[in-house]
């Protein structure tokens, strides 16, 4: 039994089947050339040296300081797609699949800000008094521009801080022990997920049908805030999205042979933002 084959059968009646069977980042397992994947084994020691490039980055003072932080990402998020459901000018055309995709992720960014503020109890932040997004909702395009805009800057900030979280911080939470870094990173991987289908979402017709990836690619904004996809500060330990270094190659697209493009490389690793410049694009949307 081919695989391919059947994929290729599955794309004739669903054009956006490995859209779905692949996941955010993962471009460069669902290439065909043998001599690629070849090449990838080069690569565990570059990948890992890319994770730990934010070792050292303390911004934040403390890791109530960081929860807080990550608290008010979702909380952000959250009342975003709240407001984004009760919309009058999306109700016709936020609708059907694609409003029950928004209310999934509307779901998870509550589970994430209940479990955030749990785990800090007592050292969580107030609240913002409301969020202005202002004319986010004009449209159904500019409703999943912003979308996406939120979800690629939080996949960035928890990037940005995981190495920040004590991988010994284990508070009760409704009665469980939970790990916090732990927990942050899956929070992570939900936020890619959320990214991913917005990004998918932007393409068909009712929303432009917008020239897009589940991934960033050449850190792209297709639209979206250029910050989100920009250099941190420092720009050594966050560089834009469309960075080709990685693990002390300079350039992975020459480094293991000129086997991969910029486009494959930029499009494997999400990079990670400090907090300054993330609240920097959060910032106007928050009201005290």
């Amino acid at each position: 039994m081919n695989l391919f084959n059947i994929i290729s059968e599955l794309e004739k009646v669903d054009p956006e089947i490995m859209d779905r069977l692949t996941h955010r980042r993962s471009a460069l397992t669902a290439l065909g050339d043998i001599s690629k994947k070849m090449a990838l084994a080069a690569a565990p020691i570059a990948i890992g040296s890319a994770f730990n490039k934010a070792v050292g980055q303390q911004t934040l003072g403390d890791a109530n300081a960081v929860l807080n932080y990550a608290l008010l990402l979702e909380r952000l998020e959250y009342d975003f797609y709240v407001q984004a459901l009760a919309a009058p000018t999306l109700a016709a055309t936020l609708t059907g699949a694609d409003r029950t995709a928004i209310t999934v992720i509307r779901d998870h960014e509550n589970a994430h800000r209940t479990l955030l503020a749990a785990a800090l109890g007592a050292n969580a932040a107030p609240a913002p008094s409301r969020f202005d997004f202002g004319n986010a909702f004009a449209t159904y395009g500019s409703f999943l521009t912003f979308a996406q805009a939120f979800e690629d800057a939080g996949v960035r900030a928890y990037k940005g801080q995981a190495t920040n979280i004590p991988r010994t911080l284990n508070p009760t939470v409704g009665g469980n022990v939970v790990n916090v870094l732990t927990v942050a990173l899956q929070i992570h991987s939900v936020e890619a997920r959320h990214a991913a289908h917005v990004r998918v979402m932007r393409r068909a017709p009712a929303a432009g049908s917008q020239t897009i990836f589940p991934w960033i690619i050449n850190g792209d904004a297709n639209g979206a805030p250029a910050p989100v996809y920009g250099a941190g500060n420092p720009v050594a330990t966050f560089p834009a999205e469309g960075n080709l270094s990685q693990g002390g190659i300079m350039s992975l697209a020459t480094g293991l042979g000129a086997t991969y493009t910029a486009e494959d490389v930029s499009a494997a690793f999400d990079e990670g933002l400090d907090n300054t410049t993330v609240v920097g694009i959060a910032g106007p949307y928050v009201r005290a």
